[in-house]
C-alpha cells in the first residue's frame, strides 16, 4: 500500500509542477496564464486527494497510532495537515472560479494563495515521505499490511466505477496539460487499490 501512496505522490508532484509554472507566469504578469487548466488541476487534486488519497493515508496512520505508538497524546499531525490542505484547496478553487466568472480578484492575491497551496502540498509530501512512511515501513509486519488492505477494501471507501472515473479524469487532465504545452512525465495511470 505504501507503493500506491508513493505513486500518488509522484502524480501530485507532476500536477504541482504545472501549477508552479503557472505561478511563475502569474507573478511575471504574462498573458499565458491558463486559469481553466489551473482550476481543473486544483479540482482534480481536491477531489482525488480528499476522497481517496488522504483517507488511505489516514487509515494507515490511525492503524500505526493504535498499534505502535504508546503515547496516546501523540499529536496527529498527518490528519491535521490533511484538513488544512483540504481547506486550502477549497479556497484556491473558489478564487479560480471567481476569476473565471470575471469577478474582481487581484492576481497578486491569487499568486499568494497558489504559492501557499503548492508549498504546503510539497512540504506535506516530504513529511510523509521522509518521516511517516519510513516509520511504518520499519514497524509494520506483512500481517499488518494485510489487515490494513482488508480494512481499506472493506471500508466502502472506494468503488470500482468511481476509481475508473478518477483514472479517466487523470488521463484527460494529462492530455489537457500536454495540449497546453507542458511536459507530462507520468505515463502510467493511477493505480488505486
Amino acid at each position: 500500500m505504501l507503493s500506491l501512496i508513493i505513486k500518488d505522490h509522484k502524480q501530485v508532484e507532476l500536477l504541482l509542477n504545472v501549477l508552479t509554472e503557472q505561478l511563475a507566469e502569474l507573478e511575471s504578469e504574462q498573458q499565458s496564464v491558463n486559469f481553466t487548466l489551473m482550476d481543473d488541476i486544483v479540482n482534480y487534486l481536491r477531489n482525488y486527494i480528499e476522497l481517496y488519497h488522504h483517507p488511505k493515508e489516514d487509515l494507515i496512520y490511525s492503524y500505526y497510532l493504535e498499534h505502535y505508538v504508546e503515547d496516546a497524546a501523540m499529536p496527529n499531525r498527518l490528519a491535521s495537515e490533511h484538513q488544512s490542505l483540504n481547506f486550502l484547496s477549497r479556497e484556491l478553487s473558489n478564487s479560480l472560479n471567481m476569476i473565471q466568472l470575471d469577478s474582481v480578484m487581484p492576481f497578486d492575491e491569487l499568486a499568494v494563495q497558489l504559492k501557499e497551496f503548492v508549498n504546503k502540498q510539497r512540504t506535506h509530501i516530504q513529511y510523509e515521505t521522509n518521516v511517516v512512511m519510513p516509520l511504518m515501513a520499519e514497524k509494520f509486519t506483512p500481517d499488518d499490511w494485510c489487515h490494513i488492505e482488508h480494512l481499506w477494501k472493506n471500508g466502502c471507501l472506494q468503488e470500482v466505477q468511481a476509481m475508473t472515473e478518477v483514472n479517466d479524469t487523470f488521463n484527460l487532465l494529462k492530455l489537457q496539460i500536454a495540449q497546453a504545452g507542458f511536459t507530462c512525465e507520468a505515463e502510467e495511470d493511477l493505480c488505486l487499490v
